[in-house]
């Protein structure tokens, strides 16, 4: 096995895989540690036609046996200075270069491809093999990709450029930028040549330090090959193999000659540089062609930096592209992709070519910029948003916890603990925010249970058999144990994975701020951060590992190894991890983290509507607007490639799988999904015309996601989802990262708020958690304010609204800091607000000034036996009401009882929880049923040790 890599690295990886438990080392954040060493005897081994190892690391997959397990071999990186002086990037456009390094010549094991759209090339040990994606990509069945003939020769369709002197060369990442990457290739230790790719360029720069640079093709001037320019130092080459045709033009610099031009080998003499430009045209291109594409052609770029920053008072992102060379601006040919040319004043050339996103525009200039707006994000939806039956959530959410510590994860891997992690998350919020105070905390307490037992590596003592993490000094990455999909040996899906957990632990300091601290949990939570999504300058990890900035979406695979380049399936995962980045950042008060969330979630969010589903042709655009071929007639596609985009998953057929990958998780951080409803309906309509025996969810087979697609209806139509749900009885199996009650809640929520009114930019918010909703011209404004004071939120429709801290407002009427919201959408709308101190009867108690929002004073002083009465209070009818209670307790908590008429009736009650200090404010809230007043209404101090501000009775339904 070839390797090329600072000794210190190959080192590191060695120990990391070998090391004897004995020298195991740990590196402690807050409260957690990580280690650097691999549990030998937590290796996995399968038999499948061979014997593959698994749960060891970045290695070979395959062993010599599994009975014992044989040696897993390292993988080391492929890097040379300066790249081996920075975090080992991975997933990008070019990936396959740092993990893989060069492609044997004729091995189709080694059938990477790097993608700088519009071009692709194979970076093998002869060269570069490359290819134009425009001139083969086509449409066969299912999928729209360049289906590259011959993809393991040297060179069969397009041009490739070699060295004359070598014949095997080793390859290397030398350098890399948001947008560019240029490989070395070296004989032995010695560089003899590199070659610099810049995304959305035709250009592609070559350099020999040894030897001279050559243009191979397929066969000599024939049928296949051609000059159609020449003039001292270009040559103009056109090459026409399989049915694909294209126009190259290399140029050098003034002393540059092409030595026998007519043959399948162009040497090169006189210059050591070459740039070889592909012409985006279809027929022999015309001399005003050719010198618009020479003259900047010799101005090299070698940096594409791509910056954003973030307008917080409308939510939207403006991101930059700025090229370089060598430091300076650099004017250039730059391609822009339709996500870019669509959202951007950029002026263009005019000259363009359709490929694997859809028309990429050429555009003369040193940099360009685009806008998009951001969606928004929420904790959870509020309670008391619909019709459904609050005793009905409340047993499903008991259901799920009196399964019992023991049931509720039985995963030992990064992805399906992930997604039960977040599944508790969601459903802890649910609880708290309906009352359930007591089953909210034991959720909270499992899933603290669960992730500090991850972010130790030693809980058991000596180094953990699973759930802990390795710090890879070789590869910069957290690797996460047990391993599943490839997290460790291809570092694949880091993002999916890790995401679930940023979701969970943002969860826990919403309720419990503590844990986050940086003496306590939140240093672990951040190295998870800064694995996928990390920040510049971060020295143990790269920039925004699997966010590609170029492309504007994320890439899953690690060692891109494939003939289509990088890919990527469920869009969904993706916005779900960068939008637990912004909750962890408004939790923890970290603007630099919800900068970069929302950076990250407003650009996946608009790729997944602009490159998946190709809106602008169900919009009726056509032309350069509708980024799918023609004669690919499906709405939507499902996994997007480097040079073009199928429609199926890597696990299933199904087409409640192939368009459903795309809702999961279904929560108020991927609610872009309903951005468009018209769209979605048909979108519906095409995922349940595959398996459905009736074309809804409760006709679709076990295992196809009933509950995900009813989520994804309820989007569109609500009603219809809550109607055809309630035909099941409730009798169906969750889909992994699901929960019934939260099914539940989601659709009759939705149901009633009708679609997304917000996040296009034609209605905005000035704070990442403010959304609005439109149900037939009915708006429902929700902020939830994570701040510790009072927040204003404005949308630019005009409506305003002060949101308490810590606390959901739903149409400026504040409800608990547990999710409660107070008016506008359930049961006959009545609302009441009763201030604690405007009792007309009490025993024991006395008022104090208050610290909470809004000022005024509060009740404290409360002992067991003590009460509170309000006379005359008037409820329109009976029915289920949810009421909270504004308290504070310093160290003991307390119990209250509400009842009616001196205690005859008892109407339910609550424990206080403890909140640290007599001015530290929480609301807590049960549903109970209340007759139709007047009558007088009591609260009891059944344990004492707690103040009370004010308490709030809402209608939630009859």
């Amino acid at each position: 096995m070839k390797v090329m890599n600072t000794l210190s690295r190959l080192c590191l990886g060695a120990a990391l895989c070998c090391a004897s438990l004995a020298h195991a080392g740990f590196t402690s954040y807050g409260a957690g540690n990580v280690s650097d060493t691999i549990n030998p005897a937590g290796y996995g081994c399968v038999v499948d036609y061979g014997t593959w190892i698994h749960n060891a690391g970045v290695v070979e997959p395959g062993v010599s046996s599994c009975n014992p397990i044989g040696a897993p071999i390292p993988r080391h990186p492929q890097l040379v200075p300066p790249a081996s002086n920075q975090p080992t990037m991975t997933h990008r456009w070019w990936g396959s270069v740092s993990f893989l390094g060069e492609m044997t010549v004729g091995d189709s094991a080694d059938s990477a491809y790097i993608t700088p759209d519009p071009v692709t090339a194979r970076i093998s040990n002869r060269g570069a093999r490359v290819l134009a994606i425009p001139s083969g990509l086509q449409t066969v069945g299912n999928q729209t990709i360049y289906q590259i003939p011959d993809p393991f020769s040297e060179v069969f369709d397009g041009i490739a450029v070699g060295n004359t002197a070598f014949a095997n060369m080793d390859a290397y990442l030398k350098d890399y930028s948001d947008g560019s990457v240029t490989v070395q290739w070296r004989s032995g230790t010695t560089p003899v040549m590199e070659a610099t790719f810049v995304y959305g360029s035709p250009f592609v720069y070559f350099e020999a330090f040894a030897g001279n640079l050559v243009l191979r093709t397929k066969a000599a001037d024939s049928g296949e090959k051609g000059i159609y320019h020449t003039d001292g130092n270009s040559l103009g080459v056109w090459t026409d193999v399989a049915g694909v045709r294209n126009y190259f033009l290399a140029v050098g610099d003034g002393s540059t000659q092409f030595l026998n031009p007519n043959s399948a080998e162009i040497a090169l003499s006189g210059s050591s540089r070459l740039t070889l430009a592909w012409l985006p045209v279809s027929g022999v291109p015309d001399p005003g062609t050719r010198q618009y594409f020479a003259q900047y052609a010799m101005q090299p770029v070698d940096e594409v930096f791509i910056g954003y920053s973030v307008d917080r008072g409308n939510n939207s992102v403006n991101i930059s592209h700025q090229y370089r060379y060598q430091g300076a601006p650099v004017n250039t040919l730059a391609g822009l992709q339709p996500l870019h040319w669509k959202n951007s004043a950029q002026p263009l050339s005019g000259y363009k070519a359709r490929s694997a996103r859809g028309v990429v525009q050429f555009a003369a200039t040193s940099q360009f910029s685009y806008q998009l707006p951001f969606v928004g994000v929420l904790p959870y939806f509020p309670e008391g948003i619909g019709d459904y039956d609050t005793q009905t959530l409340q047993q499903l959410v008991q259901d799920y916890v009196q399964q019992g510590a023991s049931q509720w994860n039985t995963h030992t891997d990064t992805y399906w603990s992930g997604k039960n992690y977040g599944k508790v998350a969601e459903l802890a919020a649910i609880a708290r925010s309906h009352g359930m105070t007591a089953e909210a905390d034991q959720l909270i307490n499992w899933l603290k249970g669960e992730l500090e037992d991850w972010f130790r590596a030693d809980t058991s003592g000596g180094l953990d058999l699973n759930k802990y993490f390795v710090y890879d000094s070789e590869w910069n990455t957290l690797l996460g144990f047990d391993e599943s999909f490839g997290a460790q040996q291809q570092l694949n899906d880091h993002h999916f994975h890790y995401g679930y957990f940023v979701r969970a632990a943002a969860e826990i300091c919403r309720v419990d701020a503590g844990w986050c601290s940086a003496s306590a949990w939140g240093p672990m939570v951040e190295m998870l951060i800064r694995d996928y999504a990390g920040g510049r300058g971060d020295g143990m990890f790269p920039y925004l590992r699997n966010f590609d900035p170029a492309n504007g979406f994320s890439w899953a695979s690690g060692h891109a190894n494939f003939v289509l380049g990088n890919n990527n399936e469920s869009t969904s995962e993706a916005a779900n991890a960068y939008g637990a980045i912004i909750l962890y950042g408004l939790i923890t008060g970290n603007d630099d983290l919800v900068n970069r969330g929302m950076y990250l979630h407003a650009s996946s969010t608009a790729a997944y509507w602009e490159y998946w589903n190709n809106l602008d042709r169900y919009r009726g655009l056509g032309g350069d607007y509708d980024n799918f071929f023609a004669d690919y007639t499906r709405m939507t596609t499902s996994i997007i490639w480097g040079n073009g985009h199928v429609f199926s998953t890597w696990f299933s057929g199904a087409y409640a799988h192939i368009l459903g990958i795309q809702g999961l998780p279904l929560s108020p951080l991927v609610l872009h999904i309903g951005q468009h409803p018209a769209y979605l309906n048909d979108y519906v309509s095409l995922g349940m015309s595959g398996e459905s025996s009736n074309g809804k969810p409760s006709g679709l087979p076990d295992g196809h996601w009933r509950d995900v697609w009813w989520n994804i209806w309820a989007m569109t139509d609500g009603a219809a989802a809550v109607a055809d749900f309630n035909t099941v009885n409730l009798n169906y199996t969750p889909e992994e990262g699901e929960s019934k009650a939260h099914t539940y809640h989601w659709i009759h929520t939705y149901k009633a708020l009708g679609h997304l009114a917000s996040g296009s930019g034609s209605l905005s918010a000035d704070y990442p958690a403010a959304l609005a909703f439109d149900n037939n011209g009915e708006k429902t404004y929700l902020a939830y304010n994570f701040g510790n004071s009072a927040r204003t939120v404005h949308f630019s429709d005009g409506t305003s609204f002060s949101v308490p801290a810590g606390q959901m407002s739903v149409d400026g009427v504040s409800g608990s800091s547990g999710g409660g919201s107070s008016g506008g959408s359930g049961g006959n709308g009545f609302d009441l607000t009763i201030e604690a101190e405007d009792y007309d009867f009490m025993a024991g108690v006395q008022t104090e000034p208050t610290a909470d929002a809004g000022g005024g004073v509060n009740v404290g002083w409360i002992d067991a036996g003590d009460w509170l009465a309000y006379a005359d209070v008037q409820i329109p009818a009976a029915g289920s009401y949810q009421v909270e209670y504004r308290v504070a307790s310093e160290s003991a908590g307390g119990h209250l009882v509400l009842d009616m008429n001196a205690g005859a009736t008892v109407l339910g009650e609550l424990d206080v929880p403890v909140t640290g200090g007599w001015q530290n404010w929480v609301t807590v809230q049960h549903t109970v049923q209340m007759p139709a007043g007047p009558f007088n209404l009591g609260v009891y101090a059944a344990a004492g040790g707690w103040n009370i501000n004010w308490l709030r009775i809402r209608s939630v339904g009859p």
